[in-house]
């Protein structure tokens, strides 16, 4: 139980919040800069209306950076209400193989080895938390 809870910690707090504290720090430092911003003035239908891909981009990477930064934080929230004696649920297990998934997907389909990866390393913590609390639950 407690090699779970440790490894939950590090795949499902401190690295989503490192990886989105860098991808914020990233966006701000090289992203946004006069060049970038001339070069993604190019117009997209999205959703019916006309975007830049300047304001698409930089919604999708300040979300992305915050939303994993607020992951982070959401797991440390629950794991630190578990007693010592409780498991973590499935569900948030699951619920983070299946973001790990998307992150597999991303490396995958846009070329970003690191995330494909990452996503392969982060399934693969998740899944000895899986099978870990599986069995801790079984004993009970």
């Amino acid at each position: 139980m407690k090699l779970s809870k440790i490894l939950y910690l590090l795949a499902g707090v401190i690295f989503p919040i490192f990886i989105g504290s860098l991808h914020t720090y990233v966006h701000f430092k090289e992203l946004v800069t006069p060049e970038i911003k001339s070069y993604l003035q190019k117009q997209i239908s999205l959703q019916g209306d006309q975007q830049s891909l300047w304001n698409v981009l930089g919604v999708v990477s300040v979300m992305m950076g915050a939303s994993f930064i607020v992951i982070g934080i959401l797991n440390f929230a629950m794991l630190r209400n578990l007693s010592k004696t409780s498991t973590i649920p499935i569900l948030a297990i699951v619920g983070m193989m299946v973001y790990q998934f998307s992150v597999i997907y991303v490396g995958y389909e846009f070329d970003a080895p690191f995330q494909f990866y990452g996503g392969i390393f982060g399934i693969s913590v998740f899944l000895i938390c899986l099978i870990l609390t599986l069995r801790e639950n079984s004993r009970t």
